[in-house]
């Protein structure tokens, strides 16, 4: 009787270990989880800071705005083309210093949010504001030249593809 006793109390304690361990394992997931959520809230709270803006409102980085400007430049000839994307990321990655990845979503946000004023000077206007609040006349001739990169990614640039060239220049006062 005293070793069936042992056993069932081996077995008892095996039991509250194991369940113990599980405990424990859940509990570190949930801790888990729970991270990953704060390391996304101030992002989800930027974005509800934003959440009653659309379009271009909701550009206020000068980069960002960089990047709308040589979109509009690639639009200008048409579809954005694979070389145009291309071109726009490799330029965002030397100018300013972004990774691939970071290249890649600068480049789909900036996509999104300037797509319902796209081709519009309202737009260009817009962003040459942005762009003059923040950054020096040496950093907006740079950018001239980004565009000018872009609008040749192609082959040479298209007519409307100068004209928007064209109102970059007179709005920004760069002169070539």
């Amino acid at each position: 009787m005293h070793i069936l006793m042992m056993v069932l109390g081996v077995l008892s304690t095996i039991g509250v270990i194991i369940w113990r361990i599980q405990a424990a394992s859940h509990a570190a997931r949930e801790i888990s989880d729970f991270t990953k959520g704060a390391a996304g809230l101030p992002r989800r709270m930027a974005f509800r800071r934003r959440a009653g803006k659309a379009g271009m409102q909701l550009v206020n980085d000068p980069r960002e705005a960089a990047v709308i400007l040589m979109l509009e430049i690639a639009r200008a000839r048409g579809e954005v083309t694979i070389g145009q994307k291309q071109r726009i990321q490799e330029i965002i990655v030397e100018q300013f210093e972004f990774d691939q990845a970071e290249a890649d979503e600068i480049l789909t946000q900036a996509a999104w949010v300037s797509a319902p004023d796209a081709g519009t000077d309202r737009l260009i206007r817009q962003m040459v504001k942005i762009i003059l609040r923040d950054v020096s006349g040496e950093d907006v001739v740079e950018l001239d030249d980004m565009l000018i990169q872009v609008s040749e990614a192609e082959g040479q640039p298209t007519r409307d593809q100068l004209g928007v060239l064209q109102s970059f220049r007179r709005m920004a006062g760069v002169t070539v």
